[in-house]
């Protein structure tokens, strides 16, 4: 650990008049040498104004979504160490030095704060909590993760963590698409039980819990489809697979009972369906492996890069 450590305090805003300047008070006194950050979404408050009073280094991000700031963030902003922390004043300042402390061993690349252990009560609504628990299911199941909170705003991460793993969300699925990022490229991931505040009176939550929700699980299939192509392509293909075995043994029985095929529209939709089948899982292979030789080209050019930092 260096006490000459860089260290950026992240804190994306939208409308967050309301806390932001105790958010940006709070961590400047627990990290007095961090350089802390305010991106400004398009707030029609006087967020920006606040922040930067309050001793912030504001920046305007026009492009709505909180994936498109902490992209921009991720890009513009050079440290050591990255907290990334919500601007509605739920977390607690002081519990970074816990999360940073964890991420200085070198053991990990993202630390995440835990909620969901000591939320205060009316901090999670019970629809918030149904939803935590099944996307934490799904992801777990699908990527063979041990995560309880996959959508906790409050990480540390460190810089090679930052500066390589891309951004591709533009909204609230940002926290499932670094958590499952790290988790693709083989990135070191621990979680730490943190204190959840209620939000104060007058804010709001910007989430919207169906819409959000979807485009969180549609992220969550379109990143098995990228990194994890044979599994997505098989359980797609018995889709088609288990219809037409289905329909094609009624075809086969009454074939062997009567020597007749009594139902051609229906042999020729199960022949169909199993021959869909095939094609969908021979395409999980092949990108399969055109994903593999981009990652091998990837590991190489990292690589290099390496050496000629040194």
């Amino acid at each position: 650990m260096k006490e000459t450590d860089r260290i950026a305090i992240l804190i994306p805003c939208y409308n967050e008049a309301i806390t932001v300047t105790k958010v940006v008070t709070d961590f400047k006194q627990v990290f007095p040498t961090a350089s802390i950050y305010v991106y400004d979404n398009n707030s029609t408050d006087a967020t920006a104004r606040l922040a930067s009073d309050a001793g912030a280094i504001v920046v305007s991000e026009p492009h709505r979504g909180k994936g498109n700031v902490v992209r921009q963030m991720f890009i513009d902003i050079d440290a050591d160490y990255y907290v990334l922390v919500d601007g509605d004043d739920t977390y607690v300042a002081s519990e970074a030095l816990e999360l940073l402390k964890l991420a200085r061993t070198g053991k990990y690349d993202m630390v995440v704060g835990d909620r969901l252990r000591l939320a205060q009560p009316g901090s999670l609504t019970t629809l918030h909590l149904f939803g935590n628990k099944l996307f934490v299911l799904v992801l777990n199941s699908l990527f063979r993760g041990h995560f309880r909170d996959i959508f906790s705003g409050y990480r540390v991460m460190n810089r090679s963590f930052v500066k390589q793993v891309p951004v591709v969300a533009r909204k609230f699925e940002v926290e499932a698409e670094l958590t499952i990022q790290a988790l693709e490229r083989g990135y070191l991931v621990a979680e730490h039980a943190i204190q959840y505040k209620a939000r104060p009176a007058g804010s709001v939550s910007k989430l919207h819990t169906f819409r959000d929700g979807t485009k969180i699980l549609l992220t969550i299939f379109q990143i098995l489809r990228d990194y994890r192509p044979i599994k997505f392509f098989i359980l797609l293909a018995l889709l088609f697979f288990i219809p037409g075995v289905i329909t094609g043994s009624i075809v086969i029985s009454e074939f062997f009972r009567t020597g007749l095929v009594l139902r051609l529209p229906t042999a020729v939709l199960a022949v169909g369906l199993v021959l869909v089948s095939v094609f969908v899982a021979l395409t999980g292979f092949v990108i399969s492996t055109i994903n593999r030789r981009f990652s091998e080209l990837e590991a190489a050019v990292q690589k290099n890069m390496a050496k000629i930092h040194k």
